[in-house]
């Protein structure tokens, strides 16, 4: 006999009053009187709408950045956007980029990306790069997805002469900035969501540009740039944030515009039919992110060529690096797996490095082998590369906590990496591997089992009604069902996913 989910009264009342208000079907009102008590976040959740959006005002900062932005607009200054090397970073330089390109005063070449190169650039700004685009007049940099974590990038600005806009959502425990940082992640912020995407905080940045130099109101402003969603849902998405609140905002309303306007790249992907949240997350995510392995400005270029011909070619490029990085990411997961050493609660791989671009991958994937925190560290010339990935430990609060050791660093929960002299990789393990094995925080664990979470009862033949609770990825993972004979979960595309 299967085990379900044991409803009390006061379940089974709130229930019943999600069924009448919002006009479902009783077994969905069950799910999410389980899982949103709340009456106006179950709302929200059942249907996502730009109404729902927060005021982006109370991220900190966002309005000096804005006037700084627009000044140096109005002095006709050519602008740098800095961004991150994967879809989030891409699609929030494409969002920015498209943003300053509205609002410049000049017909002049003067808004230019730049997309870090890791092996490169590493964690933060790289001089090297500025002085080249300082030398194309550029006065102003603006980082997206980037930059907040290093208190060495508004120094190296600085130092170049050159005036910063941060824009990000990476982990910070800082309040004090020299210039402005907006982050809703910030210890002083009042925004009401502190979860977004580095897409997300762009996309706020660029609401709060729009409005000022045109004098817009939000729905004006989410009617005018309906091309902005599309990007937003895909970096979400990416990013693997919680796809609640705002970020399931932005990943429906995305999906809707996605099927319906006719943006290039959009259309490299529709062809002429609709495309579903599961192809957006194995198919067109994994495309873009390819960028960072064959040439990075790929992947903001797509996202906003109006030329169909060359978002073909270069579609199809990065397309063919798929093959690629998927064989480099086995070869140098064989070697990680080799010179693997297991301790409780995490697994460090020290290999030479072979170049940055593969680490991070490689590190979620000895994450999932060993189920545990993963550490892959690439030894070159006297210096560490990591990258950590974990379902349980806050890697930004441990990396923080250990920053003395670090040349630089940056992440967020889940997913981060440094860079490090050779000389404190010994000392720095010695105190990770305690620093876990010691951790008291409460942790919660992925890797449930059917008898770890609800089981709700539902016939196979009626999984649509479960509809309305997708998109499902991190944060809101798909309901676990039996339908008395067995147990059972669905993906994006609702297909029956046996769990045995």
């Amino acid at each position: 006999m299967v085990k379900q989910t044991s409803l009390t009264n006061t379940d089974k009342i709130l229930a019943q009053k999600y069924a009448s208000d919002f006009s479902i079907p009783l077994e969905l009102a069950q799910i999410v009187a389980k899982w949103l008590p709340e009456y106006n976040e179950a709302r929200v959740f059942l249907f996502p709408d730009v109404k729902y959006f927060h005021n982006p005002e109370t991220i900190p900062d966002i309005e000096l950045a804005t006037g700084e932005i627009i000044e140096s607009l109005n002095k006709k200054e050519s602008i740098l956007i800095y961004c991150h090397d994967d879809p989030d970073g891409y699609t929030s330089a494409a969002i920015m980029y498209k943003t300053l390109n509205d609002l410049r005063r000049t017909d002049n070449e003067s808004i230019f990306v730049y997309s870090v190169i890791r092996e490169k650039d590493g964690y933060i700004l790289n001089p090297d790069v500025l002085r080249d685009y300082k030398q194309k007049g550029v006065k102003l940099i603006v980082t997206v997805d980037f930059g907040i974590s290093s208190g060495e990038n508004f120094r190296i600005a600085k130092d170049e002469g050159l005036k910063l806009v941060v824009c990000d959502h990476h982990e910070i425990k800082s309040t004090n900035f020299s210039v402005p940082a907006v982050d809703p992640k910030r210890p002083d912020s009042k925004y009401p969501f502190r979860e977004l995407a580095g897409v997300g905080v762009s996309f706020k940045l660029a609401q709060s540009l729009y409005q000022k130099a045109f004098n817009l109101n939000p729905d004006e402003f989410y009617n005018l740039k309906k091309d902005f969603f599309p990007l937003t849902m895909l970096g979400t998405i990416s990013d693997r944030v919680i796809l609640r609140e705002e970020n399931r905002i932005f990943c429906a309303h995305g999906l809707k515009i996605f099927n319906r306007i006719d943006e290039p790249w959009i259309r490299y992907f529709r062809k002429g039919g609709e495309i579903s949240i599961t192809q957006i997350a194995g198919e067109i995510i994994p495309i873009i992110s390819s960028a960072a392995y064959i040439k990075p400005k790929y992947g903001i270029d797509v996202l906003v060529s109006h030329d169909i011909d060359y978002v073909t070619k270069t579609m199809e490029k990065l397309k063919g690096g798929i093959a690629i990085r998927r064989r480099g990411i086995e070869l140098l997961f064989k070697e990680t797996l080799s010179a693997a050493s297991i301790f409780p609660g995490v697994v460090v791989s020290i290999i030479p490095f072979s170049g940055q671009r593969y680490l991070g991958s490689v590190s979620a994937r000895l994450r999932d082998y060993y189920q545990r925190t993963s550490t892959v560290i690439g030894i070159r010339n006297g210096k560490c590369f990591g990258e950590l990935r974990s379902n349980d430990i806050n890697l930004y609060e441990m990396l923080h906590h250990f920053r003395q050791f670090f040349l630089d660093f940056g992440g967020h929960r889940k997913a981060a990496g440094f860079t490090m002299l050779r000389q404190n990789l010994d000392k720095f393990m010695d105190e990770v591997v305690k620093y876990i094995s010691d951790c008291k925080e409460s942790l919660l664990n992925e890797y449930h089992t059917s008898e770890d979470v609800p089981v709700f009862f539902l016939n196979k033949s009626n999984i649509n009604i479960l509809a309305p609770l997708a998109p499902f990825g991190e944060g809101n993972l798909a309901p676990v069902l039996t339908d008395g004979v067995s147990v059972y979960t669905i993906d994006n595309k609702f297909n029956i996913i046996e769990k045995g």
